[in-house]
């Protein structure tokens, strides 16, 4: 099917069609299009020009959900929902609430790609996605960005994530515990490949999560409980990078690491300080066969709670110091994961994962804190079947277990089956 342009051109390489997908397209959209748990597959047609000079994509999900938590009740926690946030799960479990049965449909996305003389030095393309989050109807800004001469710009998945090693595909939106992920403001680059070495560097608009500046050592006992920090404004963007060895598409290792500069007032002394945060990663993916993937990532820094998806929104990665009053410190953390992936045909798909959050020397302020954001580890466990039935429509089933444990109240977890049909165009 095509459509003559609306503006008479005489270069019929100019004309507007409306086609299907080919690999040709598809490969020139991949390129910039976002690789991450849930991401939209490359849409079923596009409208461009007969020379690619121009190339518009709108594509979607609707992806309905029917499960059953089993001792717990998470899915009526108010930042979980259909997202398995094991930092969520309540403890201790309550009786009469360690069990729950929900269907969820308002669970989707729509997607737009634009690309612009596409095979050129000058291919520009633009990505914009929204959707709900699971928990309520609201439809909400997901990704905004431009990609230019191997720059890119705006809303985006932080350089510090390794889109490809971070897990195997989940039912669940969350995913891993330990899992290096955080939507960020950025400016990017990316280099081409030389020889299978790539390298990355970015500039991250901050997020930090501190404490609220209470003192909760034992050095200074007459100051427990007085506020010792204040608030500064953040002056300094974090700095992710990477390089990276490619052997082949799914052969690969990663190394990541990011700097951060916390700024803070010294209430004690009357000033501004500044402190640093950093994070290192190793990942990557091992393909034995073409019917098998295996997916790690390790991750530990200090003061890295807003990149590790179970402790982002936790007020422990920056504390006041114990012997050193008006100070702070950066808590170290850490995220680990393992999964693996086994395709045994191209409509069927198995996936295992396993994974580890934890963050350490922040007791006395967990002890302190409202039961919700107690932390001090978490433990992730998902298997799953997925079949694709048509082009369009997928069917999946998943099993999920989750442990968080807390400095002084004990531990609790949950036990999560649930099924989907997702369609796709």
């Amino acid at each position: 099917m095509a459509a003559q342009d609306s503006v008479s051109v005489a270069d019929r390489s100019n004309k507007i069609e409306i086609v299907r997908m080919t690999p040709e397209v598809a490969g020139i959209l991949k390129k910039t299009r976002p690789v991450e748990n849930k991401s939209i597959p490359v849409p079923k047609f596009a409208v461009k020009s007969a020379n690619n000079n121009f190339i518009l994509t709108i594509g979607g999900s609707i992806t309905p959900v029917l499960g059953y938590d089993i001792g717990n009740n998470l899915y009526k926690q108010s930042d979980a929902g259909i997202s398995f946030v094991t930092s969520a799960i309540p403890v201790p479990a309550t009786a009469g609430h360690k069990s729950d049965f929900y269907i969820n449909p308002i669970n989707g996305s729509v997607d737009l790609q634009v690309v612009g003389l596409a095979g050129t030095d000058n291919e520009i393309s633009g990505y914009v996605k929204i959707g709900t989050n699971g928990i309520d109807p609201s439809i909400v800004l997901q990704r905004a960005y431009i990609t230019w001469r191997r720059f890119t710009a705006g809303m985006k998945l932080t350089l510090f994530q390794d889109d490809y090693a971070c897990q195997p595909p989940t039912i669940d939106p969350e995913g891993p515990s330990g899992c290096v992920s955080n939507v960020a403001y950025e400016i990017s680059y990316k280099s081409k490949s030389y020889n299978g070495f790539r390298f990355a560097i970015g500039l991250d608009m901050p997020t930090f999560y501190s404490s609220n500046g209470y003192y909760r050592g034992k050095d200074y006992p007459e100051e427990y409980g007085k506020q010792v920090i204040g608030s500064a404004e953040q002056l300094v963007p974090d700095i992710p990078a990477w390089v990276e060895y490619s052997f082949s598409e799914w052969n690969r290792v990663r190394l990541s690491g990011i700097l951060r500069n916390f700024a803070y007032r010294d209430l004690v002394a009357g000033k501004t300080r500044h402190m640093a945060g950093w994070g290192a990663m190793l990942s990557g993916n091992l393909s034995p066969s073409p019917k098998v993937i295996f997916y790690y990532q390790f991750a530990y820094g200090r003061g890295i709670g807003s990149y590790l998806q179970d402790i982002a929104g936790k007020p422990l990665s920056f504390v006041p110091k114990d012997a050193e009053l008006g100070r702070m410190s950066s808590s170290p953390m850490m995220g680990l994961n393992f999964g693996v992936s086994y395709n045994p045909t191209s409509k069927l798909q198995f996936n295992a994962m396993a994974s580890q959050s934890r963050i350490w020397n922040v007791r006395e302020y967990c002890n302190a804190l409202p039961e919700s954001e107690n932390y001090r580890y978490a433990l992730y466990a998902a298997v799953n079947c997925f079949y694709n039935i048509t082009p369009y429509l997928q069917w999946g089933v998943e099993c999920l277990w989750g442990h968080r444990q807390t400095w002084n109240i004990g531990g609790a977890h949950d036990t999560r089956i649930q099924t989907q049909l997702a369609f796709t165009f």
